[in-house]
């Protein structure tokens, strides 16, 4: 497993999602468009709230999205530390973590990754771990064999 390679697919995907919200926030808002041209009362204006609501939940995701691509700028997935720390790719005896942003599963180069923050449950548990550490998660010992 290359962190490099990791660090990458991690950026694309956040950067996918980013695209599909936008083209969400897009489609709300010309929904909104052409209910206004269209309709007038009471339904009117239940569907323009509706609209307005699912514009401003979108919105809200594509600003948490935001935010997750800028802590990925700001890791350097070359640097290796020799404790787990805010990007750093770990190999456990439970699978592999990238300790970066919280998207969930993603499958690199046929290889399941999870990638989580450092807050997350599993992360506090990680960080500042080293090599042949071991934790313990919901009543399961996992080892730390590798660290990237």
């Amino acid at each position: 497993m290359d962190k490099t390679t990791v660090h990458a697919v991690v950026v694309q995907e956040v950067s996918r999602r980013m695209h599909q919200l936008n083209e969400m926030l897009q489609d709300a808002f010309d929904a909104t468009a052409n209910e206004s041209k269209s309709s007038a009362g009471d339904k009117h204006e239940t569907s323009r709230a509706m609209a307005q609501l699912e514009q401003e939940k979108i919105g809200g995701q594509l600003i948490e999205m935001t935010k997750l691509h800028t802590i990925l700028k700001r890791i350097q997935p070359t640097f290796v530390s020799d404790s787990i720390q805010l990007g750093s790719l770990v190999e456990t005896s439970s699978g592999w973590f990238y300790i970066s942003v919280g998207i969930g599963i993603l499958n690199v180069a046929g290889t399941t990754l999870f990638c989580i923050t450092p807050n997350a449950p599993v992360g506090k548990l990680l960080v500042g771990k080293k090599v042949q550490d071991s934790i313990e998660f919901n009543g399961n010992p996992t080892q730390i064999l590798q660290l990237l």
